[in-house]
C-alpha cells in the first residue's frame, strides 16, 4: 500500500530535530506497513531505555481492558472507563472532587489512573507491576520494557536558563502510582506495543482493542479515549496518540491505523516537545484543522489555579499569552515555562506552535475556567 510517510528519512530528520532543540538525546522508531526505522542522536542508541511517562497510561487502558468491567463502579461510582478517560471528576493527583465550576468537564488525573490500576490488580490477584507484566509485556514480548530503572538508561534532564540542561537526579516511582506513568521502554518496545494496538497479535482481543480506542469524549479539538487520543489528521486520516512528560523526559507514541503506521519518539529532556513537534511536522503527521463545534466560552483574562498548578492569561497586542507553572508531583520541583503566546486553532481551542501536539493546546471549556496543561482551572 502506497504511503505519503517518508520513508529512509528518519535518522536525518531526527538528527536536524535535535540540533534546532539542544535536546541532550533522542531515539525514534517509524513502522509503516511492517517496514521499521530507528534512529538515534546524542550519546545513545537505538536500544537505550527512556522513561515513557504518561504513554504508560495506554499500557494500563490495555491491561484495564483485559481484566475489569470497564463500565462497573470502581470507587463512589466512577466506572473504571470514567478513570481511565479523565471524566471521573477527579484533581490531577488527588481522589479530591474538582472544584464545582470545573465538574462535567474532562480534566486529565493521575490520580484516576491509580485508582484503576489498583482495581486491576485486585482483579489479577497480584501486584499492578506483576499483572502488567504477565497479561501485557510478556505475552507481546516487551523485553526492555519495565518498572524497573535499567541500566545503561538515558539520563532525564531539566531545563538550566534559556537553553541549556542540568541532570533532572532520580525520579522514583512507587507501585501504587505506576499505572499513572512508570514505565520504562525503548523505540523498538514502543513500536511492538502499537503494532498489537494497530491489530496484531498479542494478549487483547479485537473487541478489547475497540474499547481502548473508543472516543469516550471531546476535548482541545481532540477525542479521549482511554489511554490515548484520537483526532484526525490534515489528511484525512484518524490518529490515535498519547504523549508524556516526567522528571526530565518528554515522548510520544502516534498511530495511523489506515496506513499501518506507528512513530515512536522518546528524549531526555523537560523540554523534549520542542523536538518532538518537528519530527512529526517534517513526517507529514500534522493534524487536521479543529472543527468549529460552537463548544466553549471566549478566553478571559486572569489568574487560574488548581493546588499547586496555576496559570495567569493576558492579553497583548491582539494575541493570548499563557504564564504557567506547577509542582511535579514526584519529584517536588516547581516548573516554571516561559510565557508563550497562543493563537486560534478554531471551535474555542488556542495552541501554540500550531498545537501539533495536544500538550501544546488550550481552551475555555466554559466561563470562567480555563483548560490548561490538560488541567481545568478555575478563574480566581
Amino acid at each position: 500500500m502506497a504511503t505519503a510517510i517518508p520513508q529512509e528519512q528518519l535518522a536525518d530528520i531526527v538528527r536536524e530535530a535535535r540540533a534546532r532543540s539542544g535536546v541532550p538525546a533522542v531515539t525514534a522508531g517509524l513502522l509503516v506497513g511492517g517496514r521499521i526505522e530507528l534512529a538515534a542522536d546524542g550519546p545513545v542508541d537505538v536500544g537505550t531505555p527512556f522513561r515513557v511517562a504518561s504513554i504508560s497510561k495506554w499500557f494500563t487502558a490495555s491491561l484495564a481492558a483485559l481484566v475489569l468491567d470497564l463500565e462497573a463502579p470502581v470507587r463512589d461510582g466512577a466506572s473504571a472507563g470514567r478513570l481511565l478517560s479523565h471524566t471521573a471528576d477527579l484533581q490531577p493527583s488527588s481522589v479530591e472532587l474538582l472544584p464545582e465550576p470545573c465538574r462535567g468537564l474532562w480534566s486529565y488525573s493521575n490520580a484516576g489512573y491509580v485508582l484503576a490500576g489498583s482495581a486491576c490488580a485486585d482483579a489479577a490477584g497480584t501486584s499492578f507491576s506483576e499483572a502488567m507484566q504477565e497479561r501485557i509485556l510478556e505475552p507481546l514480548g516487551l523485553e526492555h520494557t519495565g518498572f524497573e530503572e535499567p541500566a545503561e538508561a538515558a539520563e532525564g534532564h531539566v531545563q538550566a536558563g534559556e537553553m541549556g540542561h542540568r541532570p533532572a537526579g532520580p525520579v522514583e516511582y512507587p507501585e501504587s502510582r505506576r499505572p499513572a506513568g512508570g514505565l520504562w521502554s525503548t523505540v523498538g518496545d514502543l513500536l511492538r506495543f502499537a503494532a498489537h494496538q494497530l491489530g496484531g497479535t498479542g494478549p487483547l482481543s479485537a473487541a478489547e482493542r475497540r474499547a481502548v480506542h473508543e472516543p469516550r469524549v471531546e476535548a482541545l479539538g481532540g477525542r479521549y479515549c482511554l489511554g490515548c487520543w484520537s483526532r484526525e489528521l490534515a489528511g484525512g486520516l484518524n490518529a490515535f496518540d498519547h504523549g508524556g512528560s516526567v522528571g526530565g523526559y518528554q515522548s510520544l507514541l502516534l498511530l495511523v491505523p489506515e496506513e499501518q503506521a506507528a512513530l515512536a519518539v522518546l528524549t531526555n529532556s523537560w523540554r523534549g516537545n520542542g523536538l518532538i513537534r518537528r519530527v512529526v511536522r517534517d513526517l507529514g503527521l500534522v493534524p487536521a484543522p479543529v472543527e468549529q463545534s460552537g463548544g466553549g466560552a471566549e478566553p478571559e483574562a486572569g489568574h487560574y489555579a488548581l493546588v499547586d498548578s496555576t496559570a495567569v492569561v493576558t492579553e497583548h497586542n491582539g494575541r493570548w499569552r499563557v504564564a504557567e507553572s506547577e509542582t511535579d508531583p514526584l519529584t517536588g520541583v516547581p516548573i516554571v515555562r516561559p510565557t508563550y503566546a497562543v493563537d486560534a486553532l478554531g471551535g474555542g481551542v488556542y495552541g501554540f506552535a500550531g498545537g501539533l501536539l495536544m500538550s501544546h493546546r488550550i481552551d475555555f471549556p466554559r466561563r470562567g475556567v480555563a483548560r490548561i496543561g490538560w488541567t481545568a482551572l478555575p478563574r480566581e
